[in-house]
């Protein structure tokens, strides 16, 4: 052993750079997990303290509230407002993750610049597409006067409305006839909000993605006003007017100031506070790269929808697709559906709800959970989209729980109820026509997937989970695709308000059973 080996085997070597390698690594590893730990302390210790110290909301004071946040232990916790970043934001910090990242960028790169080779060889097919492409989004003038117009219908119409009944109701003696006279009012106001602009969609006969854009803001900012009135209402039926020596500030009076209103309309959040977390500065270079992200993601989609959807597709009802053709169709559909989900994901929930948080300085961040995780869909429906998860849970569930005994079940599927008529609406509005699926896949598997995957938690129910969801976004490609294109070719049959509804697809020549 004088040579340093241990009872007769050679020594140990390892070359310097090997041993850099390992320790990097063992660095690495090290850094994450004690990112990981030192990230979940800070969020549950910021939350703590937010919950024992957190400043009364909407003019109302606020008892100290039980250990989990509730005024009443019946009722179930609200929403707690917290600074922290994305899911994907933290997760870009480690090294490994950040490769994939990268990876994926490099794999964009290369298909833009195969895109734009391929157009320059074919000039006619790019004069074809662009065509489309003006088209879909076309007539943004009218896309641009609604939203003009809903906004200042708020601003002008709905908060005046609002601080008179609130600021006057004291001083009548039929408060409860005054109280539902305002109701009445809400009620035709939001009926008019989602009456007038579906109107003008249908009249003007907007394009796809210009309907889109109009049904989007229209649903995000119904959903904005009734969170507004709602957290409100609460804030003006408790209000008493302060004694001479008291002082009244604007935080407890009984209507926010009109500022706290624009902020919330323009803020990537529909729960209404009078003050939420924020930052100390805005990025205007991580602002940039964000909306650069999104217009790349934009590109991206449009690649699956021209090869895959225009290509496939526009000559249905001209002559009938083979089944043989048509099951390849749907096996293809399931690559198609797979791509849009993850742009539609990371270009919508993070790049774009990003880009206004931190232009906008707004502090809390988690518009989405790590939901390429779950073993069960009732988590992937609460982490998917966590924005409109949040306004489901704070005005609909919240309340059908104390409303229907306290039953979790039955405010679940109310939910669920509202969701899938939201969406279906939406895509009603937008395509002109009514073709349920996204509503029969919503509200009866959605729902029955829920209980069956309730308490599951192995690996297998994650694979089974991202297969539906691939699946599922095929289906609709497919489908509503086709009925798409049959409509365009295929001759009207019904002269009624039933051609709206009935599936033009289903009695035109689309499939044939031949070869």
């Amino acid at each position: 052993m004088s040579n340093g080996s241990v009872e007769g085997k050679p020594p140990l070597s390892v070359q310097p750079g090997e041993l850099r390698l390992i320790l990097q690594a063992l660095r690495s590893d090290i850094l994450q997990d004690v990112d990981t730990k030192l990230l979940k302390g800070i969020d549950r210790l910021v939350m703590e303290l937010e919950l024992k110290y957190r400043k009364p909301q909407n003019g109302v004071a606020e008892k100290p509230s039980p250990p989990k946040g509730r005024e009443n232990p019946k009722e179930l916790p609200p929403k707690e407002f917290i600074t922290r970043n994305s899911t994907l934001t933290n997760l870009w910090d480690n090294a490994h993750l950040r490769s994939v990242y990268n990876i994926c960028l490099a794999l964009f790169v290369l298909l833009y610049l195969n895109i734009t080779i391929f157009y320059f060889l074919n000039v006619q097919k790019l004069k074809k597409d662009l065509a489309m492409v003006f088209w879909t989004f076309g007539q943004f003038h009218i896309v641009t006067a609604i939203w003009f117009a809903i906004n200042l219908s708020i601003v002008f119409v709905l908060y005046p409305t609002f601080r008179f009944w609130a600021n006057t109701r004291l001083f009548v003696k039929q408060k409860g006839l005054y109280d539902s006279l305002f109701c009445v009012l809400f009620i035709l106001y939001e009926t008019a909000f989602l009456v007038i602009p579906a109107r003008i969609i249908i009249v003007y006969n907007l394009p796809p993605v210009s309907s889109f854009t109009v049904l989007a803001e229209q649903s995000r900012l119904f959903m904005k006003t009734y969170a507004f009135v709602r957290e409100n209402i609460t804030r003006a039926l408790k209000y008493k007017p302060h004694q001479d020596g008291d002082k009244e500030d604007s935080d407890s009076g009984p209507c926010p100031e009109v500022e706290k209103l624009i902020y919330f309309l323009f803020v990537p959040t529909l729960v209404y506070r009078d003050n939420y977390p924020r930052t100390s500065h805005i990025r205007w270079s991580y602002v940039a790269w964000n909306f650069l992200q999104v217009f790349c993601c934009i590109i991206g989609a449009y690649i699956p929808c021209t090869y895959f959807i225009v290509d496939t597709f526009n000559k249905i009802g001209n002559e009938p697709i083979p089944l043989v053709n048509f099951m390849g169709t749907l096996a293809m559909s399931i690559f198609a559906g797979g791509i849009l989900m993850f742009l539609v994901f990371y270009g919508m929930f993070h790049c774009w709800l990003n880009a206004f948080a931190e232009m906008l300085r707004f502090g809390d961040r988690m518009f989405y959970d790590d939901w390429w995780n779950c073993t069960s869909f009732a988590k992937y429906y609460r982490s998917w989209n966590m924005v409109v998860y949040d306004w489901l849970y704070s005005y609909i569930y919240r309340d059908m729980y104390v409303v229907l005994g306290r039953s979790r079940t039955g405010a679940m599927l109310t939910v669920f109820l509202i969701s899938a008529i939201i969406h279906e609406y939406i895509l009603a509005i937008c395509f002109k026509f009514v073709f349920p699926l996204l509503f029969i896949l919503f509200s009866t598997f959605g729902v029955i997937l829920v209980f069956i995957t309730r308490r599951q938690t192995s690996s297998f129910w994650n694979v089974f989970l991202w297969g539906s969801m691939f699946q599922g976004w095929g289906l609709l490609t497919v489908f509503y695709s086709l009925e798409w294109y049959a409509r365009i070719n295929c001759p009207r049959t019904l002269d009624s308000w039933l051609d709206y509804v009935v599936p033009r697809s289903f009695h035109c020549n689309v499939i044939s059973l031949s070869s």
